[in-house]
């Protein structure tokens, strides 16, 4: 009987050891693929990491689901819009340039923009005229001092 036991274990191993060899080998070009669909998807517990960064079990689910969209033949774009079908357009690290998400992208330059600009006018329009308590400038003593020599010169001849 443990003869039988032996030969059984030994069997089903080298058969399970045939098994895993038949498994096909993704290309260069399917992991490129893979990683840049799952590079653009956020993981959703983890805190700025993409899918393909985190470890979670959430992520690694995420990345089975990928790997099986991939294996059905379907593209980037048709992937992406799974997900975001199922979780929203959250799951997306960067918001579609389309639609209201187009004020996320135009929002930044908008403010590098107008910003200096409303700065200036807000500067410009606070110049306050400061009270000097009778001290004069440089220039303005400089000034007088020409207006009176001017005044006596027409005052000789």
């Amino acid at each position: 009987m443990l003869k039988w036991l032996i030969s059984f274990c030994l069997l089903s191993l080298t058969f399970h050891a045939f098994s895993q060899g038949d498994k096909k080998q993704p290309s260069d070009k399917e992991q490129l693929e893979f990683r840049d669909v799952a590079g653009e998807l956020r993981c959703p517990t983890c805190t700025g990491l993409s899918v393909l960064e985190s470890d979670a079990g959430f992520s690694v689910q995420i990345k089975d689901q990928v790997k099986v969209l991939m294996d059905d033949g379907k593209e980037k774009e048709e992937i992406l819009d799974f997900f975001v079908d199922r979780y929203g357009p959250w799951i997306l690290r960067e918001p579609p340039k389309s639609g209201f998400n187009l004020v996320a992208w135009a929002f930044p330059f908008a403010v590098l923009i107008i910003g200096p600009i409303v700065v200036w006018f807000a500067v410009w329009r606070k110049k306050v005229v400061v009270d000097t308590g009778g001290l004069r400038s440089d220039d303005a003593i400089v000034e007088e001092m020409r207006r009176r020599l001017s005044d006596m010169k027409r005052g000789d001849a």
